[in-house]
């Protein structure tokens, strides 16, 4: 994270009654002036561009060092949870979300993602009190309440929920032992930090690429097959699925390689929920040829690969598929690969052509380019691929892109 870059999200720590760091709330960045109207009333965009810059754009990891990340949560947001690992977050029940029953069975919902939930900004308001059997932490905005003297009647009335309590805006050591003193074991305010903003790049999205991949997703008929045709003509997409899918928090042993079975990992549903999540963010494109080259590839890997036994078609496919994602991304391929936490053998082969799978990409690449005297033809042969096999495989790979292209335009 260079200061160079923009600041893509901020971020204040939670601390315990130990004054360790528990947790971040993350927020968005850049702002407008007048933050809370602009809150109020673009407040599903705003929880969409952290989503995306801490889980997408920087790394869950990188921002919260592992911690859980307070994010808010919409009405929106409260009935269409996003993709990413419930363990990972706390969603942050905004205080103007009435507890109605639509609301209450969209938290129950919520738990049986095994989210955790905390009501932000409470002020004391009773109505809110029915919320508390589906919260595990309220966070009191010291602020709203008449003095700190109440606040320790206000923790003893609902002493039965078994809730936790943050005492949010605190400014002063005082207010910090009275609210310890008080029963809150949770504490976020200037006392003890303000938000530091988080830099990084924006990364791009074909927005052709999005808005298709919706089409297809909100059409009832829609089957997973049809969702991986899109994906795995989309570099930045792909990306971006199998950085989730891999991610630490999702807590899966062996690493998803394959587009295809991140997709079937994570299911229609979610994908449904992660695709309006980037529809929301900016959306941009790269050109067209740099597409058609990164699919070119992936199914010449996919081709090729059948001449190594021991080798996985659809693993050959995403390897050729990102071979390109440092011109799509403006990033190293070894961060890109540390970022998606790739096995060692297939960062090699994406970073130096080693291994197997490293030599196949190395051919694709080559013959894309003309590069014929590069061609360890010996090699080829001796697995049963000849010269003018090697060049069926690349124009049939070329027409098979051009089809599959159009098909998502």
């Amino acid at each position: 994270m260079d200061k160079n870059d923009p600041p893509l999200l901020a971020r204040q720590p939670i601390l315990d009654s130990g004054l360790q760091v528990v947790g971040y709330e993350l927020l968005c960045r850049p702002m407008p002036q007048d933050t809370l109207a602009w809150q109020n009333e673009h407040g599903d965009h705003a929880t969409s561009e952290v989503l995306i810059s801490a889980f997408n754009d920087i790394g869950i990891d990188l921002v919260t060092g592992g911690l859980p990340a307070f994010i808010n949560f919409t009405s929106h947001w409260l009935h269409h949870p996003p993709i990413m690992p419930a363990d990972s977050i706390v969603a942050e029940l905004l205080e103007y979300i009435p507890p109605n029953d639509a609301n209450l069975a969209a938290l129950r919902r919520l738990k049986k993602l095994h989210y955790k939930i905390a009501l932000d900004d409470y002020d004391g308001d009773e109505r809110q009190a029915a919320l508390f059997p589906l919260i595990d932490i309220v966070k009191v905005d010291i602020r709203r309440l008449p003095d700190l003297n109440s606040l320790p009647a206000l923790i003893e009335k609902y002493r039965s929920f078994n809730l936790q309590w943050l005492a949010e805006k605190v400014e002063t050591q005082e207010e910090y032992l009275r609210c310890r003193d008080a029963g809150c074991t949770l504490f976020q305010g200037y006392f003890f930090s303000h938000p530091a903003n988080v830099y990084g790049k924006r990364l791009p999205d074909s927005q052709l690429a999005v808005l298709q991949l919706l089409q297809v997703l909100n059409d009832k008929d829609s089957r997973l097959e049809d969702v991986a045709d899109i994906l795995q003509t989309d570099p930045q997409l792909s990306y971006k699925l199998l950085q989730m899918v891999n991610s630490a928090a999702v807590g899966i042993a062996r690493q998803i390689t394959s587009v295809s079975r991140a997709i079937v990992i994570v299911g229609l549903d979610r994908l449904r929920a992660w695709s309006n999540l980037i529809a929301l963010g900016r959306l941009q494109d790269k050109p067209a040829v740099l597409r058609e080259q990164a699919v070119v590839r992936a199914l010449m890997c996919k081709s090729l690969v059948f001449s190594w036994p021991d080798l996985d078609e659809e693993t050959a496919f995403t390897l050729g598929l990102f071979s390109l994602l440092d011109a799509f991304l403006d990033q190293p391929l070894q961060d890109i690969c540390e970022r998606l936490r790739l096995p060692a053998d297939l960062s090699a082969a994406l970073t130096n052509h080693q291994g197997d799978y490293g030599f196949i990409l190395a051919t694709a690449v080559r013959m894309e380019k003309g590069q014929w005297h590069a061609i360890d033809w010996n090699v080829l042969q001796g697995m049963g691929v000849s010269p003018a096999q090697l060049e069926w495989h690349y124009l049939n790979a070329l027409q098979t892109a051009r089809g599959l292209l159009q098909s998502t335009d």
